[in-house]
Parts: structure tokens; sequence; C-alpha cells
């Protein structure tokens, strides 16, 4: 047992045999994008944004990922968003700038089951 492992050969099979492993562990493993509900989407989209949290955002994103959640959550730096909820096919942040009470629509679309927002216009049809 002692020459296999001062042998280099073996040393040279186990290393990235164990790396493919992981890598594979650590894909199957991912959390999927967006939310089961609406609801839940909606929420998790106005906690990120209160928190000022692009990377809590990035994963509820349809498609842009981290530029698109920079600069959604930078449109809300000086904002203090009081609320999100799920309407007509949206979620609804309804924020405060200088005084200003505002909402800020994002629309949602349904991917492999679940639930995400895009706020990136996209055309359809």
């Amino acid at each position: 047992m002692y020459e296999r492992l001062t042998n280099l050969r073996f040393w040279l099979l186990v290393f990235p045999t164990a790396w493919l492993i992981m890598v594979f562990a650590f894909i199957a493993g991912w959390p999927d994008a967006g939310r089961e509900t609406p609801e839940e989407l909606a929420a998790e989209v106005t906690n990120a944004l209160q928190l000022h949290d692009f990377h809590k955002l990035q994963p509820l994103l349809a498609l842009g990922g981290e530029d698109v959640a920079k600069a959604t959550t930078e449109h809300f730096a000086t904002a203090q968003v009081e609320r999100g909820v799920y309407r007509d096919g949206a979620v609804v942040v309804e924020y405060t700038r200088d005084g200003i009470r505002t909402e800020f629509r994002l629309p949602v679309e349904q991917q492999d089951g679940r639930y995400v927002v895009n706020p990136v216009l996209t055309p359809t049809g």
C-alpha cells in the first residue's frame, strides 16, 4: 500500500478523477433560477432591492446576468424600497426617491416551471 501512495502515476489518476467528481457534484447541486411561485419571487426581488444586493437579484433574472442585476440595483441606490407585490403578471416594486413615490414593474416569465423576472424588454411574437 505504501508503494501505491508514493507512486506519481497513482496521484496523477486520483486528482483529476476527484476534481471531475467535485465539478459534477457542484453542478448537480446548483440551485435552479427563479422561485416556485410569483409571490415568493416578488418577496425575493423586493428583499434584494432593499439590500441593494445584486448577487441576490441575479438568480431571479430571466436573462442578462450580473450586468443587468448590477444596473437594476444601482437604480435603487438612492431610493427607499417600500414593498413589492405580484400584480397583473409583473412584480411591482413601490419605492420613494426624493419624496416622490413611484412604481417599478418587472415582467414575470415562467421558465422550466419556475418564475423569473425579465428587467430587459424583449420583443415577443
